[in-house]
């Protein structure tokens, strides 16, 4: 691969500008394919090709006539929504900090649904869950679990978050820290799901911090270092500040973007949030990273979705 890809910040009176057609929503994402690239043939590797004149969605490799319909396997396969609708979609969800609502989206896209909307944007969201699925958190993590929703109403779901830390000093010499990646997963707190999403979302020998939970003391393929909290609030949030930053920030986001979710969509929401905080360094790309993770995401059903 060569170096990294620079990109440019796109304002909302630029975008309407720069992607007005299907047509030039469609080059877009064949570009999102390839890496920028307008063809690379899956079969041969060869650049050049046909356009279709009569089924514009079809490229044709020159080289091997190997042919490739531009929505097939992406997530916008056999979706019958413009595919200008969904980069639109794709765009106000990352735009800002804060992301958008359903019902938000629905009134700027001028949208007659206000399920398909929604619908959209859960694809969207479990695309972006795929992408970050591809990372594993190594070297300093900690490692906490939180409860989001209400318990009294029926709606409360329990998950656990796992996010890097880097010790450093600063320009005078005093020890800090940053925080790096972050892993959610909705699953309750015990010994099987801790260890299973430490399995899955931090690499081996890594050194993993929690409390003093019962599900978190013991955990296999990872160093670990745990402090027994006696409703020592202070003391615990020094021991993991950015877990609990993260879980209270991701707590806001909810209650203040989408007016609290139901717990059986949770997981989707958190994947959404945790995929912009895993790139709040460079929200100039956030954009082009969610087009590229869609367009390379495999297809996904309202039943695979949603159950």
């Amino acid at each position: 691969m060569g170096g990294k890809m620079v990109y440019a910040r796109i304002k909302t009176s630029q975008f309407f500008d720069l992607i007005k057609t299907e047509v030039e929503a469609r080059d877009w994402i064949w570009r999102s394919r390839f890496n920028g690239k307008d063809f690379v043939c899956p079969e041969c590797g060869h650049e050049k090709y046909w356009q279709h004149k009569a089924r514009c969605e079809i490229r044709e490799c020159r080289s091997c006539q190997h042919r490739m319909r531009v929505r097939a396997g992406t997530l916008f396969e056999k979706s019958r929504i413009p595919l200008l609708i969904w980069l639109r979609a794709i765009y106000f969800v990352m735009q800002g900090k804060r992301g958008i609502s359903a019902l938000e989206l629905k009134r700027i896209l001028s949208m007659k649904s206000y399920g398909t909307t929604w619908t959209i944007l859960h694809k969207i969201r479990a695309a972006l869950k795929e992408r970050d699925n591809v990372y594993k958190l190594k070297d300093i993590i900690e490692l906490d679990g939180a409860s989001f929703g209400k318990r009294h109403t029926g709606n409360q779901a329990d998950v656990l978050v796992a996010i890097e830390t880097k010790d450093f000093f600063d320009d005078k010499g005093k020890p800090k820290s940053r925080a790096g990646f972050a892993k959610v997963v909705v699953a309750p707190e015990t010994t099987q799901s801790a260890q299973a999403f430490v399995d899955a979302a931090i690499k081996p020998d890594s050194m993993v911090n929690t409390d003093g939970a019962p599900a978190l003391t013991d955990l296999k393929g990872v160093d670990h270092d745990y402090q027994v909290m006696n409703n020592e609030p202070e003391k615990l949030d020094h021991w993991l500040p950015w877990v609990h930053k993260f879980i209270s920030n991701a707590k806001a986001w909810i209650i203040g973007t989408h007016h609290g979710v139901e717990a059986q969509y949770l997981a989707n929401y958190l994947a959404e949030y945790t995929y912009r905080f895993n790139r709040r360094h460079d929200p100039d790309s956030l954009f082009h990273r969610a087009l590229t993770a869609c367009a390379i995401a495999k297809p996904k059903t309202a039943r695979a979705l949603f159950g």
